[in-house]
Parts: structure tokens; C-alpha cells; sequence
């Protein structure tokens, strides 16, 4: 089956803004030259369910105490720092990422912010996002009608 797909350009820009900041953010975020590290965005998994969502962080290194999460209405924000902890070595290179970080979600639904609920385990930040119960699918059941026109009754 033939399909077609529209073609977004802004997608294509934002592929080359991120590879520019790959290219470049080694040298611009390095704090050895003398700059502050550049701020960095750690990998998410977003999944969603009949029940709620449930958001992944991968957030290696980092101290659940230096981690903030807030939840105002349906807009969810993940802040932190991750910072160096060798200061007396000669850093010769690194592919970690260190600085200020900040991933900002806007939920699609109502969340039952009350049962909001976050663990850490490994590194791996865990988001349970439950629905409200207004929010969540149901079905709904067709009800008899009060007319009995058409319909043939047993005797």
C-alpha cells in the first residue's frame, strides 16, 4: 500500500542543530578552556498507557538530591546539575556532560498530580503519571430504548 508523508523542513533543521552542537559543543562547553560547561538534555523514554504515562531519565552520576521535579497543571519540568568531582586531575578528554540540565514535558491529558510518584534506582529516574479518574477511557454501554417498533416479542 502506497502511503505518503508530508515533509516537515523544521525537522530537517533541527537534525543539523544537533549535530552542530555535537561537533561543536566540545569546544564550547569545555571548562578547561576556561568557560563554563554548556547545558546539557540527559535521554528520555516516554511511554503512555490506558492507566497514565511513566517518563525515563537516564541520569548516571547525579545525586537524586540535586534532581527537581515540578508538576504545574499539565506541564512537567525535570531540572538538575550534574558537576565534576575530580578537581585535582588533568582532564585529557571526556564525553561526559556536565552543567545545568532541564527537560520540560507537556502532558496531553489530566494527571491525578496527588499520586504523582518518582523513584531512582541505578541512574535511572522513574516517572509514574497516573490519569485522573475523569481523564481515563471508558466505555460506555448502549442503553434498551423505550421503543418497541420493529422489534418482534416471543410468545
Amino acid at each position: 500500500m502506497l502511503s505518503m508523508t508530508r515533509w516537515n523542513p523544521f525537522e530537517e533543521l533541527t537534525g543539523l542543530h544537533r549535530e552542530m552542537d555535537r561537533v561543536f559543543g566540545r569546544y564550547v562547553g569545555d571548562e578547561r578552556a576556561g568557560t563554563p560547561a554548556a547545558a546539557w538534555v540527559p535521554a528520555t523514554e516516554v511511554n503512555s498507557g490506558d492507566d497514565g504515562w511513566k517518563i525515563r531519565v537516564a541520569l548516571p552520576g547525579i545525586d537524586p538530591q540535586d534532581v527537581h521535579i515540578d508538576l504545574h497543571g499539565n506541564s512537567l519540568t525535570i531540572s538538575g546539575e550534574r558537576t565534576r568531582t575530580e578537581t585535582n586531575c588533568q582532564g585529557h578528554t571526556s564525553e561526559f556532560h556536565y552543567g545545568r540540565f532541564e527537560r520540560a514535558f507537556t502532558l496531553p491529558a489530566k494527571v491525578d498530580a496527588e499520586k504523582v510518584a518518582a523513584s531512582y534506582d541505578n541512574g535511572m529516574l522513574e516517572l509514574s503519571l497516573p490519569l485522573a479518574e475523569a481523564a481515563r477511557p471508558r466505555r460506555i454501554a448502549i442503553g434498551a430504548g423505550d421503543s418497541g417498533a420493529g422489534v418482534e416479542h416471543a410468545a
